[in-house]
């Protein structure tokens, strides 16, 4: 199905991504309507139309269905019971509620993906104190055990790295997976994206720094060879097309020591490590966002220029107060109200021809700033 321009494009959620994802629906000749249940969502003054209202209110869903000729979601925690009320009212939402069912529990994203013949960590369900000290018997040491819904920025997160770990950690009080703490060499992700008309296109893959759990910044093109790039595009395009999920999904992986690949989670929603494509690539992750449920043609993006993207967290306002844009260091700001320690306010794309030079100009901001 194609939306003609000018119609209305239905988003659920209104933080950072949805606000982008406005302004490039803009830029396409098309019209939003944001529903989010806060006064201060991100994109409350980027949408034509915004609904202030909780996810499940029926009346707020029935206006957005009879607005909107297409919906989306921003945001990978949106309640499937959303979806259904609007699948209801015959709404149009070509992502379906099947990659927020998948991706919102890790036990059955893990399993969604390995039953595809990707490499994954090894892992196991915990419910209990009996099932952990049976799952670490199991994987072994170290380990890392996570809530299986819920949880992000290093949240829900415990290293278990001996036994002395594993008698300071309460289980039970919700369901966890277990998972074999992968020694890799680096992190690198792909988002890649499929339209209802069938097209399949893959973002240049990113090398992941993270911070105290937190993604620092993606380097762009991954300091990786060509080949395994190719092979993580490969698996990219493999997990959409058999999971049949349409839209944009993130997808992140560890390449451990001896160049194998693990898939280690996704999220079917534009991605903070692809934040870099607005100003780094010709096509951003949010034209084709919306490019790929409207029906229209995506061709392949191309990188432009090597990019670096660095986060801007609460505790970094002091770093940026005076930051002036140029034509090789873009600042976007969300807009949210309050400067929280580790919430990320913020990102700043650099831009340049030698990688190398343009990581050291990121890293230099936080080092300039103190």
């Amino acid at each position: 199905m194609k939306i003609t321009k000018g119609k209305v494009i239905g988003i659920l959620g209104g933080g950072q991504l949805a606000k982008m994802l406005c302004e490039a629906a803009k830029e396409l000749n098309y019209k939003t309507l944001v529903l989010d249940p806060s006064e201060d969502a991100c994109a409350r003054f980027s949408a034509d139309t915004f609904i202030m209202a909780n996810y499940d209110d029926k009346e707020a869903l029935k206006t957005m269905a009879e607005l909107s000729s297409v919906i989306t979601y921003e945001f990978e925690n949106v309640p499937t019971l959303s979806l259904e009320i609007l699948k209801e009212l015959d709404a149009y939402i070509p992502q379906g509620n099947r990659p927020l069912y998948i991706s919102q529990n890790r036990i059955r994203e893990k399993t969604a993906v390995a039953k595809l013949g990707i490499r994954t960590a090894k892992f196991k369900v915990v419910k209990s104190q009996e099932d952990l000290k049976d799952a670490i018997t199991e994987i072994g040491y170290p380990a890392i055990l996570k809530t299986t819904a819920g949880g992000y920025d290093g949240k829900g997160q415990w290293i278990i790295r001996d036994e002395s770990d594993l008698k300071e950690i309460e289980t039970g009080k919700t369901e966890c997976i277990l998972e074999e703490m992968i020694n890799f060499n680096l992190e690198v992700s792909c988002l890649v994206v499929r339209g209802v008309n069938g097209d399949v296109i893959t973002f240049p893959v990113g090398e992941n720094i993270h911070k105290n759990g937190i993604l620092h910044m993606t380097i762009v093109p991954a300091r990786i060879d060509d080949e395994l790039k190719k092979e993580v595009e490969q698996i990219s395009k493999k997990i959409i097309e058999n999971l049949d999920f349409v839209g944009p999904l993130g997808i992140e992986f560890f390449i451990g020591k001896a160049g194998e690949i693990y898939f280690n989670e996704m999220a079917p929603r534009p991605h903070n490590s692809a934040h870099y494509t607005t100003d780094g690539c010709d096509s951003s992750q949010f034209h084709l966002h919306i490019k790929s449920i409207c029906g229209e043609k995506m061709d392949l993006p191309k990188l432009i220029k090597n990019s670096v993207m660095l986060n801007v967290l609460g505790e970094h306002k002091k770093y940026i107060e005076n930051f002036k844009d140029n034509e090789n260091e873009i600042l976007h700001i969300y807009g949210k109200k309050e400067w929280k320690i580790n919430r990320k306010m913020g990102h700043i794309n650099f831009t340049g021809n030698q990688l190398n030079e343009i990581i050291e100009r990121a890293e230099s901001l936080y080092l300039e700033g103190k």
